[in-house]
């Protein structure tokens, strides 16, 4: 495939991606509070002594978690950078604490070695190219910086996929939010990027649903469902049926169980 067709192709995905979230930063706010408490924990493992000079928020959302380092570290010059027009507009009407930026964190617009310190909350399941995009965070950290991330692994809703697989006779590649990185795609995207010393883990979370509508609703609200829809269709008759086997299988106290692995890095060069 010609390189300028590849261009093409990746400028309509990210354009189809940006307008879904676009169309979600409304609802974020109000769904996002499991994603809220793994940026807090994310935000403790800075050295706020080292780091609070410049800070850099890459998909920063609609702003909270870069408002809150801003109260953390108040003499610190913070940036927050989104490539959806919805969430940079929420965070500007919600905060002035620090700067919004409209950017793409494969592209970033700054320069180099312009931060202490590089914060992702998860952000970079939703990249395509892992190793530009760490490339691009470790352009623009100054020497000694820390680049703390967390993203959604493979695992992450591992009872949908096989509800899907059992109920709809889907193949595995034509799930929605297949392509996200596991352990191994993020240390190789690390390694090629150039951080010479770093960490990676990950942990299962879990939350509840009330049902299997609830969670697609949820998904959808939060755009993330738009990645594959062109793809994959589930229909009213195997929706039911799915529904039926995700309770069966995988229900607990409070409802239906969603896992979310979630990947922790740590890094320097």
């Amino acid at each position: 495939m010609p390189d300028t067709t590849k261009k093409m192709i990746l400028k309509q995905l990210n354009q189809h991606i940006r307008r879904a979230f676009s169309n979600s930063a409304m609802h974020y706010e109000v769904l996002a509070s499991m994603q809220y408490e793994i940026g807090r924990e994310l935000v403790k493992t800075l050295d706020w002594n080292e780091a609070c000079e410049t800070i850099l928020d890459i998909g920063m959302g609609t702003g909270k978690l870069t408002n809150r380092m801003s109260h953390l570290c108040p003499g610190s010059k913070i940036v927050g950078v989104d490539f959806a027009d919805g969430m940079v507009q929420e965070a500007k009407r919600k905060y002035e604490t620090f700067t919004v930026v409209q950017g793409n964190a494969e592209a970033l617009p700054f320069c180099d070695q312009s931060y202490n310190a590089v914060v992702s909350n998860l952000a970079y399941q939703w990249i395509k190219d892992l190793p530009v995009a760490f490339v691009e965070a470790r352009r623009v950290l100054k020497k000694q910086g820390m680049f703390c991330a967390t993203l959604f692994g493979q695992k992450t809703l591992l009872e949908l996929f096989e509800t899907l697989e059992q109920c709809s006779g889907a193949e595995k590649k034509d799930l929605p939010l297949e392509r996200l990185p596991d352990e191994n795609d993020v240390r190789t995207a690390l390694s090629k990027a150039g951080f010479k010393n770093f960490t990676v883990r990950s942990e299962i979370t879990k939350t509840h649903f009330d049902d299997l509508t609830s969670l697609l609703q949820w998904l959808k609200l939060i755009g993330a469902n738009q990645l594959n829809r062109q793809k994959y269709f589930i229909g009213p008759r195997r929706l039911a049926s799915a529904a039926q086997h995700y309770e069966k299988n995988h229900s607990g106290r409070w409802g239906i169980v969603a896992s979310f692995e979630v990947i922790w890095i740590k890094a320097t060069f």
